[in-house]
């Protein structure tokens, strides 16, 4: 993520899970937050009767709340991602999944990729070397869904004619 999609992450919440491509949760998040915001300015101008005093109040708290909330858990998941990238651990990782799917040890190169994506989500070539796995388990719904989700996230077009051999064979 580059420095402004960073900062927008940790300022507004929901779109960090939007720019990590989890956009129900994110709209949730957003939704939620704006609903607070939205609510708190509604009673501030309009100062409906029926409504108690300390409404206004308990409003804009959960508002700051939820977005003090919202750029703990960013600024946290931005400096795991940047120290996951420093000390190169997704691709010893990765070195590791793919020596034992080239030895035939398909259940231990998928764990190994599962830690390796629970690092960074979106790294292709642990998807694409995940989507091999479930080729060769035979698991072809499996496959079809990560090689969309490589698809979808190679930025660059280095897995699509590979991805496209891939969902060709099945």
């Amino acid at each position: 993520m580059g420095a402004i999609a960073g900062t927008l992450a940790v300022l507004i919440p929901g779109v960090g899970k939007m720019l990590r491509r989890k956009y129900v949760g994110g709209a949730i998040v957003m939704i939620v937050w704006l609903a607070l915001v939205e609510g708190y300015i509604l009673v501030r101008t309009i100062n409906p009767s029926g409504i108690p005093v300390y409404s206004e109040s308990v409003l804009l708290a959960a508002a700051i709340s939820f977005a003090v909330a919202n750029a703990v858990l960013e600024a946290l998941h931005l400096a795991r991602q940047r120290q996951n990238r420093l000390t190169g651990r997704i691709d010893v990782l990765y070195a590791d999944a793919l020596t034992a799917f080239t030895a035939g040890e398909d259940a231990r190169a998928d764990e190994l990729l599962k830690q390796a994506l629970s690092l960074d989500e979106l790294n292709v070539d642990c998807l694409f070397l995940r989507a091999e796995i479930a080729i060769r388990l035979g698991r072809k719904r499996r496959a079809r869904r990560l090689l969309s989700k490589c698809r979808a996230f190679d930025e660059n077009g280095k897995w699509v004619w590979e991805t496209t051999r891939a969902i060709e064979r099945l």
